[in-house]
């Protein structure tokens, strides 16, 4: 019995070839388009938003104490001020870790040291410093939140009514 399907797989290769690599770059222009398109409508920030409102969030239904991650919660609390272009006190950071100034002062002191926050001197109060992320930092909080975008976008996806077929 003859295959006939192998008839003429040596005919244009080359054809073949051109047409599969075009095909390729125009899924890679969709994919990158599509990706743009994500990025623009929920941004790293918005993420980041929606997350610390969860985190406070929990204290309405739950002993807040019980959640308290103040490392996490002045990470993502700088992160968004400064994408804010926004200045970070020190003062405002320990609010914002929820937990009492001296153990926000602790936990500041551990994340300077650790390279992950920098401290510069305020400018008119010497009580105070600013605080700012390490670039690498930054960027690590920045991937962790692009990350979950997906989770995002499944969930907002979810939510919306479906086209009539």
């Amino acid at each position: 019995m003859d295959d006939h399907y192998d008839a003429g797989v040596d005919a244009e290769p080359a054809g073949i070839d051109d047409r599969l690599r075009r095909i390729r770059d125009e899924l890679a222009l969709v994919e990158s388009l599509v990706r743009s398109e994500n990025e623009a409508r929920i941004a790293p920030a918005d993420i980041g938003r929606v997350v610390r409102s969860a985190r406070e969030g929990i204290g309405r239904f739950f002993d807040a104490s019980l959640f308290a991650d103040p490392a996490f919660d002045m990470l993502l609390f700088v992160f968004l001020e400064e994408e804010a272009g926004r200045p970070v006190e020190t003062s405002a950071c320990y609010r914002a870790s929820g937990v009492p100034r001296t153990t926000a002062v602790r936990w500041i002191n551990m994340l300077v040291s650790l390279g992950m926050f920098e401290s510069a001197p305020h400018p008119t109060d010497r009580r105070l410093a600013l605080l700012s992320l390490s670039e690498q930092t930054r960027e690590g909080v920045r991937q962790w939140l692009t990350s979950l975008r997906p989770l995002i976008e499944r969930m907002t996806l979810r939510d919306q009514p479906r086209a009539a077929l």
